[in-house]
C-alpha cells in the first residue's frame, strides 16, 4: 500500500495576517520536530486538507511534500472553528523515524451487538507509543463476545501490532453492554385515584369560569 501524500505551499504570511491565507481557502500550517533543523512555515488546501484528514486521521505516517521536498511527517494538532468547525491550524510533527513516538489511534469496533442489554461505546481512541512507521491508522475491535448484560471490553483485551506498546489505562472501558432500565407502568387503581382526583377539579374551574361570565 502506497504511502498517503500530501502536497503544501511555503508561505511567509504570519501572525494576524494569517486571515488573508484562510480567505484565500488555505489553512496555515508549520512542520516541526527532531527530524528538521528548524521549523517550516507552509498552508495546505481547506477542503483537500479536510478530507484527507477525515480518511487517515492523526497516527498515520504521510509524505508532506512542499517547495520541492519531501517531509515524514504526523498530523499532531489541527485548531477548529468551533462554530464552522473548518480547520484554522495544523501543526505537522516530523518525528526521528529510528526512534519511539507516540500517538493517538482510532478505534473501530467490529460485529457490534443488538442486545442482551444497550451496547454502550466507550473510548473513540487510544495511545500508543512505537516506531513512526509501525503504528496504525486505526485498530479494530471484535465486539462479537460481549453476549451478556454487563459484559464489557477493555483496553487490556486490546490487541496491537508487534512493537507496538499501549499507554492508555488497561481497566479503561472500550465497549460494553449495560443492563436495560424496566420502566414501571403505574398500576390500574392508582390512575383510577388519579382521575377522580382530577374531575372536582375540573369541576370547580367551569363553576367559577361561569360566574366570571355573569
Amino acid at each position: 500500500m502506497s504511502q498517503p501524500t500530501l502536497s503544501a505551499e511555503e508561505r511567509t504570511i504570519a501572525g494576524k495576517k494569517v486571515k488573508t491565507l484562510r480567505k484565500q481557502g488555505l489553512v496555515p500550517a508549520v512542520v516541526y520536530g527532531p527530524g528538521l533543523d528548524e521549523t517550516v512555515q507552509i498552508s495546505v488546501d481547506e477542503r483537500t486538507f479536510s478530507k484527507f484528514y477525515q480518511i487517515h486521521g492523526h497516527s498515520t505516517l504521510l509524505k508532506l511534500t512542499s517547495g520541492g521536498k519531501n517531509y515524514q511527517v504526523l498530523i499532531r494538532d489541527v485548531q477548529v472553528d468551533p462554530v464552522r468547525r473548518n480547520p484554522l491550524h495544523v501543526d505537522f510533527f516530523a518525528p526521528n523515524l529510528r526512534k519511539e513516538t507516540t500517538a493517538s489511534v482510532p478505534l473501530v469496533l467490529l460485529n457490534t451487538p443488538d442486545g442482551p442489554g444497550i451496547f454502550t461505546p466507550g473510548l473513540g481512541e487510544i495511545s500508543v507509543s512505537g516506531l513512526p512507521r509501525e503504528i496504525p491508522s486505526r485498530i479494530e475491535v471484535d465486539c462479537s463476545g460481549l453476549e451478556n448484560e454487563g459484559d464489557s471490553i477493555r483496553v487490556s483485551d486490546i490487541v496491537v501490532p508487534e512493537g507496538i506498546t499501549i499507554l492508555t489505562g488497561m481497566d479503561e472501558i472500550v465497549a460494553n453492554l449495560t443492563p436495560k432500565v424496566a420502566v414501571e407502568e403505574p398500576a390500574a387503581e392508582e390512575a383510577e385515584a388519579g382521575e377522580a382526583a382530577a374531575a372536582p377539579a375540573e369541576e370547580g374551574s367551569a363553576e367559577a369560569a361561569g360566574e366570571a361570565a355573569e
